[in-house]
C-alpha cells in the first residue's frame, strides 16, 4: 500500500514538473502558425481594439470561427488592452525564434546558429538561407514579425495576442487571436479581426 502511494504521488510530482508553463504555452501557441521567423523585441504596444467595434467582433468571429463571441469577457480585454505590457521580448520567452532589436540590424548567423543548438543539416541550411535573406534585404523590405504580449481577460481564462508582418513585399499583414486557458494549456478560438497590407 505504501508502496502505491509513493509511487502515485512521484507520477504526480513528475506529472506537475514536466508540464509547461501556462503562460510559456500561450507565447508558444500565439506565435506558431505565422510563419514567423524573425522576431521584434518590442512588443506591439497599441492594441487595435475598440469598444466601439464590439458588434463587428462579434460578427468577423461568428463568421469566420463559427463560434459566439463572450462579449463580457471580450469587454474585459479591451478594456485591459488600454494599459498593455509592453515589457521587451526575452530570448528566454522565444527559444526556437530570432529575435531582432531593430529592423536595421543585420543578423549573425553564427549566434544564431549555435542559439538554436541545430544538429540537422536541414534546419542549418534553412536558418542559413533565411538569415541570408533577411540580411540581403533592404530593412523597410525584412520579413519581421511584431507581436503583442497577452491581454487577458479578468479571470484569466481568455487572451487576446496581436501580430503583425508590415513590410513592402506581398503578404503583409496582421490580427488579433483570442485564446482560452483549457487546462493547463491554451488553445486558439478563433481571430477576431484581421488585415492586409
Amino acid at each position: 500500500m505504501r508502496l502505491l502511494i509513493f509511487s502515485l504521488c512521484f507520477l504526480i510530482a513528475c506529472g506537475s514538473y514536466g508540464q509547461t508553463n501556462p503562460f510559456q504555452n500561450l507565447i508558444d501557441t500565439a506565435l506558431s502558425g505565422h510563419g514567423a521567423v524573425f522576431i521584434s523585441s518590442k512588443p506591439i504596444k497599441n492594441i487595435q481594439l475598440d469598444q466601439k467595434e464590439m458588434e463587428t467582433y462579434f460578427y468577423f468571429f461568428r463568421d469566420y470561427a463559427h463560434k459566439v463571441l463572450d462579449t463580457t469577457m471580450l469587454a474585459e480585454i479591451i478594456q485591459n488592452s488600454k494599459m498593455p505590457d509592453t515589457t521587451l521580448w526575452q530570448e528566454s520567452e522565444l527559444k526556437n525564434y530570432i529575435l531582432v532589436n531593430s529592423r536595421d540590424e543585420n543578423v549573425s548567423k553564427k549566434y544564431i546558429l549555435q542559439k538554436l543548438a541545430l544538429t540537422d543539416k536541414k534546419q542549418k541550411k534553412f536558418y542559413s538561407k533565411q538569415i541570408n535573406s533577411y540580411n540581403s534585404a533592404d530593412p523597410y523590405n525584412r520579413n519581421l514579425f511584431y507581436f503583442s504580449r497577452p491581454v487577458f481577460d479578468k479571470e484569466a481564462k481568455y487572451a487576446v495576442v496581436q501580430w503583425d508582418n508590415a513590410h513592402s513585399r506581398l503578404g503583409g499583414g496582421g490580427g488579433i487571436v483570442l485564446y482560452q486557458l483549457q487546462g493547463y494549456r491554451w488553445k486558439e478560438l478563433g481571430t477576431i479581426m484581421n488585415w492586409k497590407y
